[in-house]
């Protein structure tokens, strides 16, 4: 069976909160895209409700459909880019947020990446800026990091982040300055992330699915590198990331899945 060409898979990772997928689909339908596109749905499962307001909403909406069991972020990701793989022979794979809206996708910024990660700005509704992640891969900050997550030490914790915002504003402030249109970085935020379809096929599978939730982009980052697949910031793409939906439907307090998954990350590429 020949599959379907298409320019950008979006996959969709999707648990409990069904309005942001609806708002996703609907924003997505109204912009003027200068690309053709299709959404795969992944319903990370919580209850026959939800899943089957998922389907409705995905059916209604013109968008593939799969149930997946809750084996978190990594998992349901693999699971839908597998199922993309299979069905569409696309140039570029998008994994998204469902509270995400965009505000700007120009496709021909991104032609000629086909072996690349593109990060794209991502701003907050409180107009923060989150990409990207980290600019640059500071072992010592991520030793301290870990140090701080298994020592249970808020202060380590604290200088590590606080040094990387530092460095991250004072590039971002460059950026703006010098107008800058694609920067290499080492790591992206999570919400909003393109592949080109031969970074993806070189990274092969692209997330730890024994993280169950958050440092999904640290994982990322070093795999990358590993496999010499440049991310790229391109500040022309904008996005609009409303924050913490389904995550905030599930734990109040995400900093127990955070040391969790950090300490994982690191031992794993650490041995």
């Amino acid at each position: 069976m020949s599959r379907i060409g298409v320019d950008i898979v979006f996959i969709v990772l999707t648990y409990r909160n069904t309005e942001d997928l609806k708002d996703f689909i609907n924003s997505t339908a109204t912009l003027n895209l200068n690309f053709t596109y299709k959404i795969v749905v992944v319903n990370s499962y919580y209850d026959e409700r939800s899943k089957e307001k998922f389907e409705k909403i995905s059916l209604e909406g013109n968008c593939d459909f799969i149930n997946v069991e809750n084996k978190g972020y990594g998992y349901g990701n693999n699971q839908g880019i597998e199922f993309a793989k299979k069905i569409y022979d696309f140039q570029f794979l998008i994994i998204s947020n469902p509270d995400i809206e965009i505000k700007k996708l120009n496709f021909s910024e991104i032609l000629g990446n086909e072996n690349k990660i593109i990060a794209p700005s991502i701003r907050t509704l409180n107009n923060k800026q989150q990409n990207p992640h980290q600019f640059y891969n500071i072992e010592f900050l991520d030793y301290l990091k870990y140090v701080s997550f298994k020592k249970e030490n808020k202060i380590l914790l604290y200088f590590a982040l606080f040094v990387n915002k530092v460095i991250r504003e004072f590039l971002l402030c460059s950026i703006q300055i010098f107008k800058r249109k694609k920067i290499k970085i080492f790591a992206p935020h999570g919400s909003f992330m393109i592949f080109g379809h031969k970074a993806l096929s070189n990274l092969g599978n692209i997330f730890d699915e024994e993280i169950f939730l958050y440092c999904e982009e640290d994982h990322l980052a070093r795999l990358a590198k590993n496999k010499k697949i440049e991310i790229l910031l391109s500040p022309e793409l904008k996005i609009i990331h409303r924050e913490d939906g389904s995550v905030g439907l599930e734990n109040k307090n995400p900093m127990n899945y955070i040391k969790k998954s950090y300490i994982t990350f690191y031992e794993k590429w650490k041995k």
